[in-house]
């Protein structure tokens, strides 16, 4: 199948950038998380070793970043496997709490250049929306704090569609609007998996949370949030 999704061959010239979809990723893609989430760990592994008697040390910033992207068992399960269900959910809503204490403080955890570059997308007139691994109250936090809906008509979160994986969250969206040109833009494995699944194309965030060789079938690579538009409107407009 062509990854243009419903535009046949020959047709593709001046193509009406409003039947292009554009999905995000949010962590790694938009945000540079590890600015609030490494202090949240830190904060979490000291109460581990004083209140829980876990011995886990700080974890590197290679190590936090590797979470990034994924679901919060996976992430305990690297980190602390031994804690019991209760206390890692315990931790879990630590964290985020703490995550957005730093927001609310006025630390702005978006890559310098992001608001900017959405706003040109949008002018251009494509539609666009976020597709995250993250819990519900995540997502609607960070869409009300920096005011998402100005640039993107949904916010999806993975806990609201029962955990499934993004490959098969985003093939359900693309069932109900077929005949759009799908863009998966994200920086982790998962992001690749849904595009490669669904036969669309993929734009990789090497300035995210990947590892090396972790996104090895792109289309395009961004190593800014500054270059999307004019990676996209290459992989787009023919």
């Amino acid at each position: 199948m062509d990854k243009s999704m419903g535009i046949k061959n020959g047709e593709r010239k001046n193509q009406d950038k409003s039947k292009v979809m554009l999905v995000f990723d949010y962590d790694g893609t938009i945000q540079e998380t590890i600015k609030i989430y490494a202090p949240a760990i830190f904060d979490i592994a000291k109460r581990l070793r004083t209140i829980y008697d876990v011995p886990v040390e700080n974890p590197s910033y290679a190590r936090m970043e590797s979470w990034l992207g994924l679901k919060n068992e996976e992430m305990w399960a690297d980190f602390a496997p031994a804690l019991p269900t209760a206390a890692k959910a315990a931790a879990s809503a630590r964290v985020g709490a703490y995550m957005r204490t730093l927001v609310r403080d006025g630390v702005d955890p978006w890559y310098s250049g992001a608001r900017d570059t959405l706003d040109e997308l949008k002018k251009q007139g494509y539609r666009m929306m976020i597709l995250s691994n993250s819990d519900h109250e995540y997502a609607e936090f960070n869409r009300k704090r920096f005011d998402t809906d100005r640039w993107f008509e949904r916010y999806i979160d993975c806990e609201s569609w029962d955990w499934q994986s993004k490959a098969d969250v985003l093939s359900s969206i693309i069932s109900n609007e077929p005949d759009l040109t799908y863009v998966m833009i994200g920086d982790r494995f998962n992001d690749q998996e849904a595009a490669v699944r669904n036969n669309i194309l993929f734009v990789a965030c090497e300035y995210g949370y990947g590892k090396s060789g972790e996104l090895d079938e792109a289309d395009e690579r961004a190593y800014s949030v500054v270059e999307l538009p004019e990676i996209i409107a290459r992989l787009t407009d023919y």
